[in-house]
């Protein structure tokens, strides 16, 4: 019982640190000010992983590699401590690519923890600061969608179609990501 607690304790904090990596670097990929206080939670919270890295790797003109690479190695890491839990095999390409399936299903996790904020906000509070920068943040996803539908009733749909097709991804990337599958093939 209390391994089980361990191993979900483990998960939701490297979940966490591993969004917030991936904020860190969609945040400088779209050039957001850095003030925000979505963007400080997402600096603060993982400057103590990304300094250390970004003095191997120079950020680039896009993307803030340092962010990038240490998602992939809070990733590996968190593949390597699944695969001991469970009792999977620890093969040198099977870890790298549950590492990348892990990746993406944090991704995919938080296009869909970003659209349920972006829905609440633009219901409750579409004036408020925070409503700006999840807009900014969410709109490289939903617009394209938004742009293509035609309003009903004068609701955009866009959210509710990111939402359907994020779950049936994460429906397929789970079990990648936890390496089930994996280890069958590496």
């Amino acid at each position: 019982m209390m391994a089980s607690f361990i191993a979900f304790l483990f998960n939701m904090v490297t979940t966490f640190v591993g969004c917030l990596l991936i904020l860190r670097a969609f945040i400088f990929y779209q050039r957001l000010s850095i003030f925000d206080p979505i963007a400080r939670l997402a600096w603060f919270g993982t400057n103590w992983l990304v300094i250390p890295v970004s003095r191997l790797v120079k950020p680039g003109r896009r993307w803030e590699w340092a962010s990038v690479l240490s998602a992939f190695i809070m990733a590996a890491v968190v593949a390597i401590v699944t695969r001991q839990v469970t009792g999977l095999p620890i093969s040198w390409l099977g870890v790298p690519v549950c590492a990348v399936f892990l990746l993406l299903r944090w991704v995919l996790e938080l296009v869909l923890w970003g659209t349920i904020i972006f829905v609440i906000l633009s219901w409750l509070q579409p004036t408020s600061p925070a409503y700006g920068m999840v807009w900014r943040l969410m709109n490289p996803i939903l617009g394209p969608i938004s742009s293509r539908l035609p309003r009903i009733a004068g609701l955009d749909w866009s959210p509710l179609i990111v939402f359907l097709i994020v779950n049936a991804l994460l429906y397929w990337v789970t079990p990648l990501s936890q390496g089930y599958f994996v280890s069958a093939w590496f």
